[in-house]
């Protein structure tokens, strides 16, 4: 297991290094020594001295006289912090929370001796670093690229190399992390071409650390699976786990299943093919499946993994927003049987669920609607204040990125929902808020030949259930929803969801739908989760037959079909 992370600081922790090398080619010049700026990018982790002797040795064919030597550092360092040089790299402090969040001790292990950035770091990064957990050049006979740092940096640890990874961005700091036997990590935050952090032998290379923070967590999961596997279907295997193998190529060599795309292939037959690779490529109970792609991946596959030689671990790596949201997290798995939704499946939790936050970016506007209801209605059930947020459409649209606080809340929500009730015995059944009657959209469409996506369907079905959250009062309902608050989501779903098209005369069979969905204990009834108010729901209501149909007619009215 991971239990180590050895950050290099300049360039990794702080975007400092376009002044390093600023101050280093001035001090240069000023000694009648001329250089190029970026040449000092590949210096990068050795010792300021260790720097200065290189230079005067190709410039004047010896080192530098010691005195002399620690006069030019000192002046290098003295430009240095007249021109600035503390500003934290973007994405740093989320890379570092995520290593900790997963109880990965780090260790600073830096070239620099400079205390005006070491100094930074406890207030900049407060609680990350441990006291000790620090390699300065103070502290090292030799520096990058000699591996002494990193095997410094491991004894503070108390780790082997096996149990440890590096943090680089420079190809010396690289080849100090490979000899000292570590798996080292080569995020690209200066202008040094990819292929040379790739002849070092690293073993990820990142464009930058914003998209390494994003990753961290996959790559940590990867690294703690002694016998990995992916699943990923047609779409998501080009888009997505191609060009993660082109960051981290060990990829290239986890054996792959690649099923056909779309919920339609949410069945038997793509289930049994996963088996059979797993089987036929010598899978163990000590494997672990990697499910990449939306929900109908990790459902598929988190079936698969639950029932494989009964049961492997498997990890969810949500590529789209409702997966992230809704499918990837809460251990529901299934697969679909005759045209019925999720009809055979299991209650398997992950042992891990990854988002992968740049994916957002490269979703259809489709599947991000999709995902969007499925948070339009964690909020509905849990947060008004989100709620009102998500209301404002066109912001999500145009920063998609902008999602990912809400994203992060509606998977706290779903997971201490899911916490406190696994088996969907009470609590849970708030999740299932819009569902009873998305499912029955989404397989009438299924029926009829025009698959529809599932956060469509539920996005429509909130509507058909908020009112009967304001009319139906069976159960001894707690309370009525206010009839106020339909209009603004009739209004939002008109505007932005596409129209599926039903009409009145539809009724019958979408009744007879929902009396097929899996949450009924009885064909006579059909068990609906209801609201209150914004952000307070009540399951088990059982609305009567005229009430589903007057709500289904006030729907068509709202949404102009009829």
């Amino acid at each position: 297991m991971i239990k180590a992370a050895l950050i290099d600081m300049d360039g990794v922790l702080y975007d400092s290094m376009k002044y390093h090398t600023l101050a280093w080619r001035q001090m240069m010049e000023e000694n009648g020594i001329k250089c190029s700026r970026d040449e000092f990018y590949l210096y990068e982790g050795m010792t300021g001295a260790t720097t200065i002797d290189l230079i005067w040795q190709r410039e004047f064919g010896h080192p530098c006289d010691p005195e002399k030597r620690t006069a030019l550092y000192d002046y290098k360092t003295r430009i240095f912090k007249k021109i600035g040089g503390n500003e934290m790299m973007p994405g740093a402090d989320r890379m570092l929370q995520a290593l900790c969040k997963r109880g990965i001790r780090c260790v600073l292990v830096t070239g620099s001796g400079q205390a005006s950035l070491i100094d930074n770091i406890s207030k900049d990064y407060p609680g990350v670093f441990a006291e000790g957990m620090m390699v300065t050049a103070h502290d090292v006979t030799n520096g990058k690229p000699d591996p002494e740092p990193y095997l410094k940096g491991l004894e503070k640890a108390g780790v082997n190399p096996e149990e440890a990874i590096v943090i680089e961005n420079a190809p010396l700091g690289v080849r100090a992390g490979v000899a000292a036997g570590i798996r080292t990590m080569a995020v690209c935050t200066g202008p040094i071409p990819k292929k040379n952090f790739q002849e070092e032998k690293a073993w990820g290379v990142f464009s930058s650390m914003e998209e390494f923070a994003d990753l961290v967590p996959l790559v940590i999961d990867i690294l703690n699976s002694e016998s990995p596997y992916l699943l990923a279907d047609s779409n998501t295997s080009k888009l997505v786990v191609d060009r993660l193998a082109e960051q981290m190529p060990v990829l290239h060599d986890i054996t792959r299943c690649v099923i056909p795309a779309g919920d339609d292939h949410k069945n038997i037959e793509s289930l049994t093919k996963v088996w059979r690779t797993l089987s036929e490529k010598g899978a163990t109970r000590r494997s672990t499946l990697f499910c990449i792609g939306g929900g109908m991946v990790t459902d598929l596959g988190g079936f698969a993994a639950a029932t494989f030689k009964r049961g492997i671990e498997c990890i969810n790596v949500s590529t789209t927003l409702l997966g992230m949201v809704d499918a990837a997290t809460g251990g529901k798995t299934a697969i679909n049987l005759d045209s019925l939704k999720n009809e055979v499946g299991i209650f398997a939790m992950p042992k891990d669920v990854v988002i992968i936050p740049e994916t957002l970016d490269t979703l259809p506007l489709v599947e991000l609607l999709s995902g969007y209801a499925e948070m339009l209605k964690t909020a509905l059930i849990a947060d008004p204040v989100m709620y009102e947020a998500l209301l404002d459409v066109d912001k999500y649209l145009s920063d998609r990125r902008a999602l990912l606080p809400w994203i992060l809340r509606c998977i706290e929500i779903k997971t201490g929902v899911t916490t406190r009730d696994p088996k969907e015995k009470g609590e849970r059944k708030i999740l299932n808020f819009g569902h009873t009657a998305g499912h029955a959209f989404e397989s009438m469409a299924l029926i009829n030949g025009t698959p529809v996506a599932h956060g469509i369907a539920v996005a429509h079905g909130l509507l058909w259930e908020l009112i009967l959250s304001v009319t139906a009062c069976g159960n001894n309902r707690k309370g009525m929803l206010p009839s106020a608050c339909l209009y603004p989501y009739a209004a939002m779903l008109k505007e932005y969801y596409p129209s599926l098209g039903v009409k009145c005369t539809d009724f019958d069979q979408l009744l007879s739908l929902m009396r097929h969905d899996k949450k009924n204990t009885s064909a006579d009834r059909i068990n609906f989760t209801l609201i209150n108010e914004i952000g307070a729901a009540e399951w088990d209501n059982y609305p009567s037959e005229a009430e589903i149909r007057s709500a289904f007619e006030i729907y068509s009215d709202l949404t102009g079909n009829h």
